[in-house]
């Protein structure tokens, strides 16, 4: 195109062409290129790319795609934001305008936003939208949005930008060529990463306070971030706490019985809109009635859509206010009714590429039944495959399956040494010393490798060897390289015994390192690279291993005593590996839990459906369940209808009370005695596989020095053995100690050998069940415990201890949830409290 501008002509061409050709005569061209790409802005466009793909998916797997969106109202809310004056503006929106709340949101000095909601209100649907929107706005020197679930952070041990770097490195690299733990790291450190974070409320109280400081610290630098958070939880961190700097703060708005109509209407079948006609008028005419109330959240109206699709439903049931009296027996139908509406019955369809499986509605709702159970009790979101052998009854058959593994190895050694040396005593010993010394090189190897992995756990591996998987090799790979040459030239005169020292860890660590970074591969694939690399070290390692082995012990130059040792050898390195392998571990959980009928035996396609239908969504190489309080109906129904409260598993208190009886009451005074113990968990199987394998490699080194003629190598072998069992039973019943509560008109004392508090009632301003909460650096458990607060005027004693809310712990209670709510108070300490604490005790709401 042409300009006309003082009399000359100007010819401008912009856009992309191989030639740009001028006619006539020019006196200048200028050119004006863009700035040629650095490796940071390539990394910033690769990790953009990532995200955008994974939930671009995820948005469409979970119905917030289409042209059928949901317009919930946000707001903004003062009561719990910064000052005007460092936010900025006035932030408010729908989700049906997205492209207007992304742009106010850029528009804010510090890009800091609170999405702040009741249970079920879509605070996790509009992130997941405004960062595909912010996505699609992204320029090359922008922030990259990345949703990151906060409840994996604990602020107390690790500073936000350690743990940004780590999680995008393990949640979203996948196996990108452009971006490494140092790029991700100079990306998170120049500010070009929007962290999303959706669950500040999944945070234990007092996590969710250092969280909070740890958030306000990295915005002195001005960080961008997106953060949502329930609002009765965030309301009470700001109240206790401060405020987040310069952030704003919107909340959503109840959606209005039109709107909901409108929904439901747009997201029907067409040939069945008549079916809702009835419902949507309701809730359009009567917004006070119980339907209409109900379905005012996002979730429940994706609830009453997925449960209502099927063409011989009736929503207009939803109406009836004699079967649906209250809000939650309607919420408790729909959650009830849900697998049933979202997995098909009958057999699928031939022409469907990837249709839905018949799991049966029962093993279904068992299912998702336990997984949500097995999370809650874990105090995560997450469902990886490779923990699923932490449920509890994988755990109790660890430790008789290694025994059995072991009884059927030793047997199987025995009888195969004996069949392939003919008899012969000698040269049977010589292939057991040879299968002994190669079971002992991979324990160590094996040993080495889990000492490598002890910062990242056990995460499931793939194959490293070199090259582009160069950084996933851990840091002691390359101190054994250094030191190898060294460890030879001191052994000069046992040159296998010090390979056998060196090789085996080292082929360990090359063939089978941790895939933190390709988790956003899916749990399928890394299910498949944990495989392959079990299969590689069984078939590649292990024969190495057996073949040093040989070499160092055995003496006879005899071929059939080499290969007998070597096949013997091999044979058992490979047990090594396999017991160390996730992939095995997998496999126990599986057969175990399939066994008991927990889940379906081929547990990963049951997975893969349930997140096809939009109950679970995939995020990396982990599942979650779509929304918290689907987690919990599912928890609470294998409870048996024990409410699931926040995060809070059906845990015991650390510090549990064995009553005494009688207990001693007069009319002035009443004295509670019990023991009280820090709970040990029994069953450790660290614990056993370490003894035993102590035990293992003594019966290795006593049979090679032909020892078991002494005394003593029975009883070394014995205390291996024995001392995991000695622990487990003797341990625990140590921690106890005897403990007094003592009430009576004057005051309350808590008293525990020589020690005893005292605090007067005139001290005291309120006496109630609280959480209790743990010195900094560890984990909240969910104990409940009797607290009192002193008033304003009173002193604690120099010993006396007070949580950060002003409240001292006095005495556990009992509670199934871990909610205070539900704490259960003795009849004797609820009658004490009554008489002597008066107006100063607040009784829970089981307690009443």
């Amino acid at each position: 195109m042409s300009e006309q501008a003082r009399g000359d002509v100007h010819n401008v061409f912009s856009g992309n062409a191989t030639y740009v050709i001028q006619g006539r005569d020019f006196s200048a061209v200028h050119l004006h290129l863009p700035l040629p790409q650095t490796p940071q802005d390539r990394a910033a466009a690769e990790l953009a790319r990532l995200v955008l793909a994974q939930w671009r998916d995820e948005a469409g797997a979970l119905g917030l795609a289409g042209s059928a969106r949901l317009a919930v109202g946000w707001r903004a809310d003062w009561t719990v934001a910064d000052h005007r004056e460092h936010i900025g503006a006035d932030l408010a929106g729908s989700t049906a305008g997205l492209a207007g709340l992304a742009a106010a949101f850029q528009a804010l000095p510090a890009r800091r936003l609170v999405i702040i909601g009741g249970p079920g209100t879509g605070k996790t649907s509009l992130a997941i939208l405004l960062t595909l929107e912010l996505l699609s706005l992204h320029e090359g020197t922008g922030p990259v949005p990345v949703p990151l679930l906060v409840s994996s952070w604990d602020a107390n041990k690790e500073h936000f930008d350690v743990w940004l770097a780590r999680r995008v490195h393990e949640e979203y690299v996948g196996l990108s060529r452009d971006l490494d733990r140092a790029r991700i790291r100079e990306l998170v450190r120049d500010r070009r990463v929007l962290p999303v974070l959706d669950g500040l409320d999944e945070l234990p109280r007092p996590l969710r306070s250092a969280a909070l400081a740890g958030l306000n610290r990295a915005g002195a630098d001005s960080t961008p971030l997106i953060l949502t958070s329930r609002t009765t939880e965030y309301t009470e961190l700001v109240a206790e706490e401060a405020v987040l700097q310069a952030a704003a703060v919107i909340k959503a708005q109840p959606v209005e019985g039109p709107a909901a109509a409108a929904y439901l209407r747009a997201s029907s079948h067409p040939q069945r809109t008549e079916r809702w006609q009835g419902l949507l008028d309701h809730i359009t005419r009567h917004p006070e009635a119980v339907s209409a109330r109900a379905l005012s959240s996002p979730l429940m109206l994706w609830l009453a859509r997925t449960v209502y699709a099927r063409a011989d439903a009736d929503p207009g049931e939803l109406a009836d206010a004699s079967r649906f009296p209250d809000v939650a027996a309607l919420e408790r139908h729909l959650l009830d009714s849900l697998v049933p509406a979202a997995f098909p019955a009958g057999p699928a369809s031939p022409h469907q590429p990837h249709p839905v499986r018949e799991w049966g509605h029962a093993q279904a709702q068992r299912a998702l039944g336990f997984l949500a159970a097995h999370l809650t009790a874990a105090r995560t979101k997450e469902l990886a495959w490779w923990e699923l052998h932490r449920a509890k009854s994988p755990t109790f058959l660890k430790a008789p399956a290694l025994v059995a593994g072991y009884v059927l190895l030793m047997a199987g050694s025995s009888w195969f040494h004996d069949w392939i040396t003919g008899g012969d005593p000698f040269q049977a010993f010589q292939v057991a010393a040879g299968a002994t010394a190669s079971m002992m090189f991979g324990i160590m190897g094996g040993m080495l490798l889990l000492l490598s992995q002890l910062w990242k756990g056990p995460l499931p591996r793939r194959l490293a060897l070199f090259g582009r998987h160069r950084s996933r090799i851990p840091g002691l790979f390359w101190f054994l390289l250094f030191l190898a040459p060294i460890v030879l030239l001191l052994a000069q005169d046992e040159p296998f015994m010090a390979l056998g020292f060196i090789v085996p860890p080292l082929l360990m660590m090359v063939v089978g390192a941790p895939a933190d970074t390709a988790q956003a591969v899916g749990p399928r694939a890394l299910l498949s690279g944990e495989r392959a690399s079990t299969v590689l070290m069984v078939l590649g390692v292990a024969p190495v291993i057996g073949a040093i082995g040989t070499l160092t012990v055995v003496q006879v130059p005899d071929r059939i005593v080499l290969l007998g040792s070597w096949i013997s050898g091999t044979a058992g390195a490979a047990a090594v590996i396999a017991a160390l392998s996730p992939w095995t571990q997998w496999l126990l959980a599986k057969v175990t839990l399939a066994g008991l009928g927990r889940l379906p035996w081929s547990t990963m396609a049951f997975l893969e459906d349930a997140r096809r239908v939009g109950l679970l969504r995939q995020v990396g190489g982990v599942y979650q369940f779509r929304h918290a309080r689907i987690q919990e109906g599912f928890a609470a129904r294998q409870r048996g209808g024990v409410p699931a409260r926040r995060r809070r598993a059906a845990t015991r208190a650390p510090w549990p009370v064995r009553p005494l009886r009688p207990v001693s009451s007069t009319p002035q005074s009443v004295r509670i005695p019990g023991y009280i113990g820090v709970r040990v968990p029994r069953g450790q199987p660290a614990l056993y596989v370490l003894m035993w394998t102590m035990a293992l490699v003594w019966t290795g080194l006593i049979t090679y020095d032909d020892g078991w003629h002494d005394p003593g190598a029975v009883q070394t072998v014995g205390f291996f053995v024995v001392l995991p069992l000695a622990v487990d039973l003797l341990i625990p019943p140590l921690t106890w100690r005897r403990a007094e509560l003592r009430l009576d008109e004057d005051g309350i004392a808590y008293a525990s050998g020589r020690r005893t508090s005292r605090f007067e009632w005139r001290e005291v301003a309120e006496v109630a069940p609280r959480l209790f909460e743990p010195v900094p650096g560890k984990a909240d458990d969910g104990t409940v415990m009797l607290h009192l607060r002193l008033t304003a005027e009173a002193a604690p004693g120099p010993r006396t201890r007070v949580n950060r809310t002003g409240w001292v712990p006095l005495w556990p209670l009992d509670c199934p949830t871990g909610d205070p709510d539900d704490a259960t108070v003795p009849p004797e300490l609820e009658d004490a409290l009554v008489r002597f604490a008066g107006e100063r005790w607040q009784r829970p709401p089981a307690g009443r």
